[in-house]
Formats: structure tokens, C-alpha cells, sequence
């Protein structure tokens, strides 16, 4: 990742996995999902194996806050905040309902919120997961195939399984969605250069790069200069995928016809738009449904979106396309030359009836001369088919077992 300071080399990394517009919402007890998921285990350094209870009171996987106590934490439940003071002395806050944990005085962002359920106080399973070994990567390590987190010092299990490889085995399923194609350009270039050429030769380059990994089954929605109805994408991404681990890929192109001056990178997930930025480009990528027929298309802002977006929060799928949003940009700013835009959100009708994590790509913009140079030059193609790819096999590291968006 390219960054300047230890702030962007440990802190934003993790406080980007989740989206700003997730915003918990307590739930009475009486009300409460309380069926269980399976445990997770903590590896100390004194040899014990530590079995942790992983609760869905809210429905999302949660642990009651005191199991961090042989880790070196103490707790102090004051009601409306609980606080967690480790040994050396980092502090870290918490509101019940507020997504949101002050970590030793800045605000990071959780995608669930903690809360207090009978005699406990809950707090998200990503805290485990995700944030301890994203700040304290030296003193926590997450092992997602045991699912167990292995403290400093704790040595390291010598009984893992042996993975013998199955080939009956369903493998992973990556669907790459050229965006625009056929009578829909998309932007275009002061030299002529158009989104929907530009999109179909990244895709084409990203597809036989996941194509070198037989454990990846390589999906396109279109692999020719055709025109496919947005709609249409995400439906056949899901059908593709079936039960399988999935992700869903849209690359697009961005431009900006009045600022030509602008230009980078950045990567969309679907919720709510909340900066005029974010509601224009949406609306430039859902513009093809003009070309469609709009008497049996609903409008991006229909109830019916919203409903969609309501139902992605409830199956994890949100949280999940936050992650691999972040991850994307973290690997593009490690050769591209313009300035990182950062993960940005909105409501995209091309990924939003894709039942896996999605995120729109937009990898540079086409109304920059320089930038529109550099989106058709082959070589970048295959930086870019090489980070995405990355990018793609970090994610499914960090993708559970059994996760409700799988």
C-alpha cells in the first residue's frame, strides 16, 4: 500500500472496511436472533486453546466483552459507556448502539455496534477478527482456517489438518462485469477513447490473470462489444455463482466533462450516495437503463432499491463489499499513478441484485488527457489485472467459513 504516515499504514486500512452509512440499530431482547454461530478459538502464549461463544442476539456474530480479560484487557461498564483497558495501557471506548469505538481518542468505525444483552456487554466478532490483528498485526494473527486467534507467543498448532485437494471441490467464482457495451459508450475521451473499450480490454486481462488459479471458475458478463441491460448483470452473477464463494467485479471508467482536471482512482459499493460526487457518478453508471425499457425498469431511487440495499445489510453482503472496496484501492495505489479517490458508496443498478460482495471499479478518468492516455495503454492493463487479481485472493483470505454472504 502506498502510504505517508503510520496512520495510513495501520489506522485507515481498518476504519475503511466498513461503510459509513451502516448505522446500527439497537433491537429490543424481546425481539433478539438468538441463535448461536459456531465458537472461535484464542491460542495464549501459556499453551491454552481458549473456546469463544459467538452470539447473533442482533443478528450479526457477537462475543461477550469479558472473554478479552486472559488477553490482558480489563473492563469497566459504566452504562453508557464500556471501556477496555489493556496492560500497557491502550484504551478503547465503547457506546452501546454506536458503531462507532474511540480507539486511545480517534473514532474507528465497526460495521456492527456493541451492546448490552442480559448481564453482558457484546461487542462484534470483527473486533477479533479484523480490528485487533489490523492495529496489532505483531500481536494478533487471525487464522481464518482454523478460526482461531493466535496470541503473541503462542506456538503455533501442530495438529492442522492436512487439506487434501478435492477436485470435486465447487471453486470460487469471480464474475467480471464490463461496464457499458454496444450502443451504450459510457464516458468518453477528449481523443475519442470510450469507457466501454476500456472496461471490455481490463476485463479481458483480469480474466486471464484469475484464470491461472484452477481454484477460481472466471465469469464475464459480456466478452464482446455488446450490449448487456444492467438488470440483467447481477442476475446472472448470482445464478453463476449458486452456493458458491463469490465476488462480483464491475469495471467501468469515470469522467468528469467540466473538471477535466481531475483524476485517480476509486471504488464503489452499493448503499445510499451521500456527496454530490458519489449521486453523479451513480447516476452516469445507471444511465444505461434510458436505453432499456424503462416501462419495466424501476427507477434508482424506487422503493424497490432501497429494499434491495435494506436486504444486502441484512445478509452481511454491505459490510463484505466495504471490505473488498478498501482492499481494491489499497492494491491499485501501489502502481497507479493518480491520486487515490478512496471507497466511496452509491446506488449502482448493475450491482445491485448481485447476491455476493460487489463493488464498481472506476480506474481512472477518461475526461483527463493524461489519465485517458494511460487507460489504453496495455501495460497498465496488466498492473491492473495483476491488482485486482490481488485483490481478489486477499478478500477471500479474509471471507469466513459459513459467513451469512457467502
Amino acid at each position: 500500500m502506498r502510504t505517508s504516515s503510520l496512520l495510513a499504514r495501520t489506522f485507515l486500512p481498518v476504519l475503511l472496511l466498513v461503510a459509513a452509512s451502516l448505522h446500527a440499530v439497537p433491537v429490543p431482547e424481546a425481539e433478539a436472533q438468538s441463535a448461536p454461530a459456531d465458537p472461535v478459538q484464542m491460542a495464549l502464549p501459556d499453551g491454552r486453546l481458549l473456546s469463544v461463544e459467538v452470539e447473533r442476539h442482533r443478528g450479526f456474530p457477537a462475543f461477550e466483552a469479558g472473554v478479552l480479560e486472559p488477553l490482558g484487557w480489563s473492563s469497566s461498564d459504566r452504562g453508557e459507556v464500556f471501556e477496555l483497558v489493556h496492560r500497557t495501557g491502550i484504551e478503547l471506548g465503547f457506546r452501546p448502539g454506536s458503531p462507532f469505538v474511540d480507539w486511545e481518542g480517534a473514532p474507528v468505525q465497526m460495521v456492527d455496534a456493541p451492546y448490552h444483552f442480559g448481564d453482558g456487554f457484546y461487542l462484534p466478532l470483527q473486533l477479533l477478527v479484523d480490528l485487533l490483528p489490523g492495529f496489532f498485526p505483531q500481536a494478533y494473527q487471525w487464522d481464518p482456517e482454523l478460526r482461531s486467534l493466535q496470541v503473541e507467543g503462542a506456538e503455533a498448532p501442530d495438529d492442522r489438518p492436512a487439506v487434501e485437494e478435492d477436485p470435486d471441490r465447487a471453486p470460487r467464482v469471480v464474475v467480471i462485469d464490463p461496464g457499458h457495451g454496444g450502443h451504450d459508450t459510457g464516458a468518453v475521451g477528449p481523443g475519442g477513447v470510450t469507457e466501454k473499450e476500456v472496461a471490455l480490454a481490463l476485463s479481458r486481462a483480469l480474466a486471464r490473470v484469475l484464470e491461472e488459479d484452477p481454484s477460481i471458475e472466471v465469469r464475464l458478463t459480456r466478452e464482446a462489444d455488446a450490449f448487456v441491460p444492467l438488470w440483467e448483470r447481477g442476475a446472472m452473477a448470482t445464478e453463476w455463482k449458486e452456493e458458491r464463494p463469490g465476488v462480483f467485479l464491475s469495471i467501468h471508467a469515470n469522467g468528469l466533462l467540466d473538471r477535466p482536471d481531475v483524476r485517480g482512482f476509486e471504488t464503489y459499493f452499493i448503499s445510499e450516495a451521500r456527496t454530490e460526487h458519489e449521486r453523479r457518478v451513480a447516476a452516469a453508471e445507471n444511465a444505461p437503463l434510458r436505453l432499456e425499457r424503462p416501462d419495466e425498469q424501476p427507477p434508482v431511487d424506487d422503493p424497490l432499491l432501497a429494499e434491495i440495499i435494506r436486504d444486502l445489510r441484512t445478509f452481511d453482503h454491505q459490510h463484505w463489499s466495504a471490505l473488498l472496496a478498501e482492499i481494491v484501492q489499497d492494491e491499485l495505489a501501489t502502481f497507479h499513478p493518480g491520486p487515490d479517490r478512496g471507497v466511496k458508496q452509491g446506488p449502482f443498478a448493475v450491482i445491485t441484485n448481485a447476491m455476493m460482495p460487489s463493488v464498481l471499479v472506476e480506474v481512472g478518468f477518461l475526461s483527463h488527457r493524461e489519465e485517458e492516455r494511460l487507460l489504453t495503454d496495455p501495460e497498465f492493463h496488466e498492473q491492473t489485472a495483476r491488482a485486482l487479481a490481488r485483490s481478489v485472493e486477499r478478500f477471500f483470505q479474509r471471507y469466513p467459513p459459513g459467513s451469512a454472504a457467502r
